[in-house]
């Protein structure tokens, strides 16, 4: 969050200009450096080869990257958990067969439906009248990001729902006279309130990772500029990372700043949201998400039984 008030800010502060440095000179006026600039004091993060700031892109382009992402983590939840409940609860026998259906689109690459659906919405000409705002476009993307994953989602909320139907203080709940509703309310929901949490960070760092496979084929959140003429690679509307990753690959071998700096800013947002799931998971059920432990308790007793194994060793011939 402090990264999108700052991102927030600068924006206001800079009238959403990137800050350009083209040439850099000493305290003579002799030009030492010139676009692209590797990174130094006078642009921590270095330039882009037209002289752009890559602090400057990142910082603008923050806000659409996290905020885009968290959005459609939350839409993906508030469709998808009560699909889930009602499938779980109501169909649960239906639901295998849903199951088996739905288990093809995890051999379905989720970038590649989306390419197809979203580049009629997203690819734009330099020089001509966009068809739809930048809204339309957000929210156009949004969308299909959303529903692509909401039949996976759901399916797998309905599993863990039938399966605590199947528990005894819910049979009991039953057995007393609680409607499905009721059960639903009261020990449903609240079984499963954390493991949203976790569903939720998982959603946001796909969501991530999605859009930085759509960068690398062009396909920028909010929209990617074509150049009419010449061979500079296509630009991003917002500058958000994704769009930054993409447009900036070519200049991976002689410029390796300019795509390691929204590179590095997608792997540090990851792995916070990372470290928040693993420190909620176990601060509410003990349970590691991503960082799981050895059993050290399991390991001492293998080891106790492997000595006590070496020491009941015994020659059968005691003249050796």
């Amino acid at each position: 969050m402090l990264l999108v008030c700052t991102s927030f800010i600068y924006s206001a502060v800079v009238n959403h200009e990137v800050r350009q440095i083209y040439h850099i000179y000493d305290e003579n006026k002799e030009l030492i450096d010139s676009a692209p600039i590797a990174p130094r004091k006078e642009a921590w993060l270095g330039t882009d080869k037209l002289g752009y700031d890559m602090l400057s892109k990142v910082l603008i382009g923050a806000k659409f990257t996290i905020l885009g992402a968290l959005t459609i983590a939350f839409l993906r939840m508030m469709v998808s958990v009560p699909l889930g409940l009602v499938l779980g609860t109501y169909f649960p026998k239906g639901q295998k067969y849903l199951t088996s259906l739905v288990d093809v689109f995890h051999f379905v690459p989720l970038s590649v439906v989306a390419l197809y659906l979203l580049q009629p919405f997203l690819f734009l000409k330099a020089g001509q009248e966009p068809v739809y705002s930048l809204t339309e476009r957000i929210a156009i993307e949004i969308v299909v990001l959303t529903i692509l994953t909401v039949p996976v989602l759901s399916v797998l909320i309905g599993n863990e729902t039938r399966e605590l139907f199947k528990e005894e203080y819910v049979s009991s709940a039953k057995t007393l006279g609680g409607s499905k509703l009721h059960i639903i309310k009261k020990h449903i929901f609240p079984a499963l309130r954390e493991r949203f949490f976790i569903l939720f960070g998982q959603q946001f760092v796909q969501t991530l990772i999605v859009m930085a496979h759509l960068g690398l084929f062009f396909l920028y959140f909010g929209g990617t500029i074509f150049p009419s003429e010449g061979g500079d690679p296509p630009k991003s509307v917002t500058n958000e990372w994704s769009g930054l990753i993409g447009g900036s690959k070519i200049f991976l071998q002689w410029a390796p700043w300019i795509p390691l700096t929204p590179i590095v800013c997608f792997a540090v947002t990851i792995l916070a949201v990372m470290l928040m799931v693993e420190g909620f998971s176990r601060v509410t059920s003990g349970r590691p998400v991503y960082f799981k432990r050895k059993n050290t308790q399991t390991l001492s007793a293998e080891k106790k039984r492997l000595r006590k194994k070496e020491n009941s060793f015994d020659f059968l011939d005691k003249s050796m």
